[in-house]
């Protein structure tokens, strides 16, 4: 089941105008018959498919070019003209300067997922299932959800399950800001307002990928706690990283969510996992 990938809206997005996609497309067409680099770019363009046409796509390895890679390209550059150096040589630097723009373009994964999708965390249908079964149909608030990805996820393996998205939006005054409209229904409202209105009603609290530039996290646990001691509390993000405040991560006890963080694995640098609030300093 964790395999199978998770349907959240019935609407598409068009990615013929793409431009990552479009390179992405032209570089696996040229790495054809390299197919440790064709085959990691294929699982990339796999996953943009997916969220275009309204999944949550599966999980990723981690996107580097290793040195078998590279490798394999000058393997393939020998094979193919073994006693013709000069040849040899123009198609190394064409596959030289390929490898070079795929690097680029694997590094920067997230900032198109972010522009295409407004995906900040990348929430694949693997991690969605281990995380719905760790909350086994309670009732759940995610505050912060930006365009309600983990929400819709959840609300689409149990439609049982009461899970209400809310944001305050702070996103749309960005000087650049995105046209994606949320996945799921997502409340236009602040985090310490959500808590007042929807905690009594429910039995964990969500908090994915909370920005580092403000002690609003801290704040929103502090109060969260007041209003409901008994609450769970889950908070998603990388540890003294990009996301949440320095002050959150020193004041707050957290155990990882081991089932959960099995399928939240990176590919990139950025460390994200789940932990579970068990206390504050």
């Amino acid at each position: 089941m964790k395999n199978q990938l998770i349907k959240i809206t019935g609407k598409s997005i068009e990615l013929s105008q793409n431009e990552y996609f479009a390179e992405l497309l032209a570089y696996q067409a040229q790495f054809t018959p390299i197919k440790a680099v064709a085959n990691l770019l294929e699982q990339v363009l796999t996953a943009m498919q997916a969220l275009a046409a309204g999944y949550l796509p599966a999980q990723l390895p981690e996107l580097m070019l290793t040195d078998d890679m590279i490798a394999a390209s000058q393997a393939y550059v020998l094979q193919r003209y073994p006693h013709q150096p000069a040849k040899g040589n123009e198609l190394w630097a064409q596959l030289a300067e390929g490898l070079e723009q795929i690097d680029f373009l694997l590094r920067h994964f997230r900032d198109a997922l972010i522009e295409s999708f407004s995906m900040y965390s990348y929430v694949s249908s693997p991690f969605i299932n281990a995380l719905s079964e760790y909350t086994a149909g309670a009732a759940v608030l995610e505050v912060m959800a930006g365009h309600g990805y983990l929400t819709a996820g959840l609300q689409a393996v149990n439609p049982a399950q009461v899970v209400i998205a809310t944001d305050n939006e702070d996103w749309r005054l960005q000087p650049d800001p995105t046209k994606a409209e949320p996945v799921t229904a997502v409340q236009n409202i602040d985090a310490l307002a959500a808590l007042a209105k929807y905690l009594p009603q429910v039995d964990y609290l969500i908090i994915s990928w909370a920005p580092d530039t403000n002690t609003l996290d801290l704040e929103v646990i502090k109060q969260a706690l007041q209003l409901k001691p008994a609450i769970k509390i889950i908070i998603i993000g990388e540890k003294d990283g990009a996301t949440n405040s320095a002050a959150f991560w020193q004041k707050s006890q957290l155990e990882p969510i081991t089932q959960v963080n099995r399928y939240l694995k990176s590919f990139d640098l950025i460390d994200e996992q789940a932990y579970l609030l068990t206390g504050l300093n």
